[in-house]
């Protein structure tokens, strides 16, 4: 599952790396990519390490299917709520530090 998600790692790590480049051009927006990014990098790592071991952990808790079930959506539904404040945080980062236009009445 790791190797899945390998493209959209790199382009995190890669991103970041130019977010770190351009922090003194930039730096409450590159500020803002580089936690945003580094979240999903160890959310990404986390949530894959936690799904590959989470059969056993079901097996050694006795788990029914219909709980294995449910703790399977609970886990999915809290990955979403980061995923979700990581693009809120990419989308912050595209528009801070733009200026407001002023009406040109020349």
């Amino acid at each position: 599952m790791l190797v899945r998600r390998l493209p959209m790692l790199l382009l995190a790590l890669g991103g970041s790396i130019f977010a770190l480049v351009r922090w003194k051009v930039h730096p409450r927006a590159s500020l803002m990519t580089v936690i945003a990014l580094v979240i999903y990098l160890i959310e990404a790592v986390l949530f894959t390490v936690f799904i590959y071991y989470l059969p056993e952990l079901t097996q050694s808790l006795r788990l029914s299917g219909k709980a294995t079930g449910w703790l399977y959506t609970v886990i999915f539904f809290f990955e979403d709520f980061v995923l979700a404040g990581v693009i809120l945080l990419l989308v912050a980062a595209a528009f801070t530090g733009r200026r407001t236009q002023t009406d040109a009445t020349d």
